[in-house]
């Protein structure tokens, strides 16, 4: 009984590899990830590891200014009468 269970699972995932074609997919090029340590002040032990690639570094970058800009286009909502 086990033994007809998993020639059936090896079947159900061998055989749709055999019909695609034994090519492996092909991956975009993998990044570098560079990683870098942002210590944290008054602390010797509390350091924390980023490891990002570039795409990601940027589209942080990107984020971070998005929200910068979205805060300094805000108008206050609570203006004094000489505004």
């Amino acid at each position: 009984m086990k033994l007809t269970a998993i020639a059936a699972a090896i079947a159900v995932i061998v055989v749709p590899i055999a019909v695609q074609g034994a090519q492996a997919p092909t991956k975009a090029p993998a990044q570098k990830r560079v990683c870098t340590v942002t210590q944290t002040i008054g602390s010797r032990v509390n350091n924390v590891r980023r490891c990002r690639t570039a795409d990601e570094r940027e589209q942080e970058k990107q984020e971070a200014r998005q929200v910068v800009d979205r805060v300094q286009n805000m108008k206050p909502t609570m203006c004094p009468p000489n505004c």
